[in-house]
Order: C-alpha cells, then structure tokens, then sequence
C-alpha cells in the first residue's frame, strides 16, 4: 500500500468519515489502527516484533525515570535504553556494511576469506521512527516532555502512518500532544490538507515518475554512463529526488491535516539557498535539526572536545581553540548524516565527508572571498550574485547526489573519474535518445509535461522563499481563476496515472 496508491486514499477516505464522528477519547485508537495497517500492508509481519521491544523500552524507561529519584540509577536506565534501541538499528541495517569493510580489508590485507552478507530484515522506517523514539526518551530524561500514560500512546507515536515512508523526523512537542486531542471537521484545515495532497501528487506522479525513466535508463546505459552525461543524469535525479521526497511529504503532511495534526515542514525553498550550510537548513530540515540537537551540540559540550578546545587555544590561539573544535563537532555530525542514509562507504563520502569538507573549506577560505566581493564591487544583495551563489550549491550538491545515485564507492568514483572527460557534439544527443525509452514517460509531450511542471514547483517555491503563503494567495484568487488553477492540477495528476511508478526514493531508509 504505496502512498500514493488508490488503497491508501481509500483507506484515509473512509477513516476520516468515521474519524470525525467518533467520540474523542477512541479517535487516537482509529489512528493507530490504521498506523498497524499501513505498516502490516508493506512489511514483512515479523519485523514489527522489533519495533515492538523498541516501544516497550521506552514505555518502561519513561515511566522509570518519573518514579526514580536517583540520578544515577536513571542515567544508566537511559544508558542501556539508547544502547538497545540504537544496537537494534545498527545490528539491522549495518551489519552487512561491517562485513563488506571486513571483506574489503581481509581479503586485501589479511588474505582471510570473506564472510558472507546476512539477510535480515529491518522494520519499515527504522530510520525515522528511532530518531523520534530516541529523542522523546531522551526529552522525558531531561525533563522537557511528558511521559504517555499508555504504551500504546507511544506505539501511535512511533508508527503513525503519514510518517511511516519517508518522514518527516517528528518530536514530543510536534504532534505528541495533538495525537491524542479531540479533532473535528474543519472545513479550511481539510480544504488546505486536499490541496497539499493534490501538490505532492502533482510533483510525484507528474514529474519525479517521469524523470525516473530518463536517470534510470542514462544510468544503466554504457554509452552515457561518462562525459557531460553523467552531469545531465545527475542534473535530471535532482529533480527526480526533490520531487519525489517532497512530494511524498506534501501527501503525508495534508493526510495529516486533514485529521487536525500538524507536522514540521520539512523543505523550505531549497534550491534558492546561498550556500551549502543554508541549503541543509532547508533540505530535509528535521533530519538537520535532530542531528544537531542530539549528536552535535552533546558532543560540543562533551569533556574530549572541551579539552581538545583548551589545548588548541593554549597552542594556536584564541580563534584556533574555537573553531577546532567545531570542526571535530561537525566531523561527527556528518559522519552520521551519511551512516543514517545507508551503512554504505559511498553515503558516507559522498552524504557526509564531502558536505563537511565544503562547509569547512568555505569557511576557512571565507577572508579571501570576502576581499575577492570587495575587490570586484559585488554587492551581496544583487539578485544575478544570489542566482550565482543557488547554481553554485545546487553544483555542490550535484557531486553529492552522483554518490547518492551510484551502485557504491567503486561505482561512484568511477563515474566521477568518467565524468571529467568532458565532450560537446550531436552524438551525445544520439545516445541519450538511445538510451531512454521516451515513450515510458508520454514522448516529446510528456517530457514537455516534467519540465513545464517542473518549472512551475520553482515558481511556487521562489514565492514561499520571498514569504508568500502560495496556498493563502490561491485562496484569495477569484474562484474562476482559482478552480482553474485546482482542475489544471487534477488533470495533469490524472493524465500522468499511466506512467510507471516509482517507489519513493527514502523508502528504503
């Protein structure tokens, strides 16, 4: 039951009927009946026991950490706590990547035989739902959240089903109270949530499919796996991806308006971003801020980096014993913003090393491009330096994105190294038409379809950057115009119905 099947509106359709109506103490009962529904409909049943061992855990330690008053008997509950939940997700999703560096490493050094992969399977969503589970456990240790009087509260917390594809990464004070209060129909909050439905919809089906075909089919095909290519390739996945992650999120946060619960956003804007550091506070936002809150800022504080800090300041100097530190700090955090994509050294290069290295380096290179503006009389709110600065991230980005779409590291450093060879004739047209079967994505009008679609997801969200509310505008409008505007959306929806679906591409994580 895909999010963007016809079961799954059926089933939101039909719950939402009784949802309204029921009385307010069960309301959250029918939630979490559909949570279990959707997550029983795309995974394997018994995985959901580890999901399971996860929920009680946390139940049993919040609860614990109420009753206790000893500190010390609380921080080591919340010690073996997180060390059981997160070894639950490292043994499920990492233990083949310790076997394949083992392998690597083995056979290359050691000369010992491989060991072979195992094949367990994780629950669906591990990576959203133990971020949320792990920072309401440690936000009732410290004190800023209340503990569910019921386990089953913290089941609802942890599957609610709008999250269980793709995100966003919530917290007890985004939706932890809301789950449980008293929703009835609201005319404006269901209009608005059909029309961010309608939105995501347009981007997945109309767009990302489409683009698909064409990254898909450039991806496999030798001919246009090097050159300028591999560049229009990774070019068409950035749309691909932006679409496709958006756009999920755009139907899982109107579903959730429509039943009264808000969710964070999780995207603001982010091709119009200035830099690397602006783009990751735009992109995927409630991953950032739950990395920073909960890995970079401890370790900031933690004894190791507050030594190294003093050490550094003693040694170098004032601005040297900040700045060291922070670097190491952020080493972590990107570190594990590539783990948390996949155990696999390609995200972890290309997801993790490769942003901290650009945030650094612009960082300690930030005097001479400051004197550089100076020189050539740039002035910072000019709108062709801003245009610069976007395509220079999305640039930035696009080597990331190269390592996203890759098979592995082999493959990804392959490609790059094919990339560089760098030629402009007819015949790269020639093998992008071979390669591409354009009717898979509706031919010459299809294609015209994506980009003029495309083209109109960057209007709406150049405007949302400059601080209109898109939606309130539409609102506004005359309703010929505006009717227009819905009818335009639901037919390009519709007529897109038959092009091949893709699954969306943070499912796996």
């Amino acid at each position: 039951m895909e999010i963007t099947s016809f079961l799954f509106f059926a089933m939101v359709g039909v719950s939402l009927l009784i949802y309204w109506y029921m009385p307010a103490r069960h309301q959250w009962k029918l939630l979490l009946a559909d949570s279990l529904i959707f997550y029983f409909a795309n995974a394997v049943w018994y995985t959901f026991l580890y999901t399971c061992v996860s929920i009680a855990s946390v139940y049993g330690a919040t609860k614990y950490f109420v009753r206790q008053i000893d500190a010390k008997a609380k921080k080591r509950v919340l010690v073996l706590t997180v060390l059981l939940n997160a070894g639950i997700l490292v043994v499920l999703k990492y233990t083949n990547f310790a076997i394949h560096t083992f392998n690597f490493l083995g056979e290359r050094i050691l000369h010992v035989q491989g060991i072979s992969d195992v094949a367990w399977l994780a629950p669906l969503a591990i990576s959203f739902y133990m971020l949320q589970l792990l920072s309401y456990l440690l936000d009732c240790y410290w004190g800023v959240a209340e503990p569910f009087d019921h386990v089953l509260h913290v089941a609802l917390y942890t599957v609610y089903f709008p999250l269980m594809t793709s995100g966003p990464i919530c917290r007890f004070d985004d939706m932890g109270k809301a789950l449980f209060e008293e929703h009835r129909f609201d005319y404006d909050r269901v209009k608005f949530g059909l029309i961010r439905i309608a939105w995501g919809l347009f981007k997945k089906l109309a767009i990302s499919n489409r683009a698909a075909v064409i990254v898909n089919g450039m991806w496999a095909a030798p001919a246009t796996s090097q050159g300028i290519c591999v560049w229009i390739a990774v070019a068409v996945f950035v749309v691909q991806l932006y679409t496709d992650f958006s756009g999920v999120m755009d139907i899982a946060l109107g579903v959730s308006n429509c039943f009264g619960i808000t969710l964070p956003e999780n995207f603001r804007s982010p091709f119009f971003s200035r830099n690397v550091q602006e783009f990751w506070r735009r992109w995927h936002i409630t991953l950032g801020t739950w990395l920073r809150d909960y890995i970079m800022n401890p370790v900031l504080r933690s004894k190791p980096l507050r030594k190294l800090g003093a050490a550094c300041k003693e040694k170098f100097g004032k601005k040297a014993g900040k700045r060291i530190p922070t670097y190491a700090g952020m080493l972590v955090l990107w570190l594990a913003t590539g783990l948390w994509h996949e155990g696999s050294w390609r995200f972890i290069v290309g997801m993790g090393l490769w942003f901290w290295f650009v945030i650094v380096s612009g960082q300690l290179l930030e005097p001479i491009f400051k004197r550089a503006k100076t020189a050539l009389h740039i002035r910072e709110e000019s709108w062709w330096w801003h245009a610069f600065q976007s395509i220079r991230t999305i640039a930035l980005w696009m080597v990331s994105l190269l390592f996203f779409r890759a098979e592995s590291l082999p493959d990804s450093l392959t490609r790059l190294a094919a990339s560089l060879h760098i030629q402009l004739d007819l015949v790269l047209f020639r093998e992008i038409k071979g390669a591409v079967k354009f009717t898979d994505l509706g031919g010459i009008g299809g294609l015209a379809v994506m980009v003029l679609c495309f083209l109109a997801v960057l209007a709406v969200d150049y405007l949302a950057y400059r601080g209109v509310n898109v939606q309130e505008k539409l609102a506004g409008l005359k309703w010929p115009y505006r009717w227009a505007a819905y009818y335009a959306i639901v037919l390009v929806v519709f007529f897109s119905l038959n092009i091949a679906g893709q699954e969306s591409l943070y499912a796996q994580f």
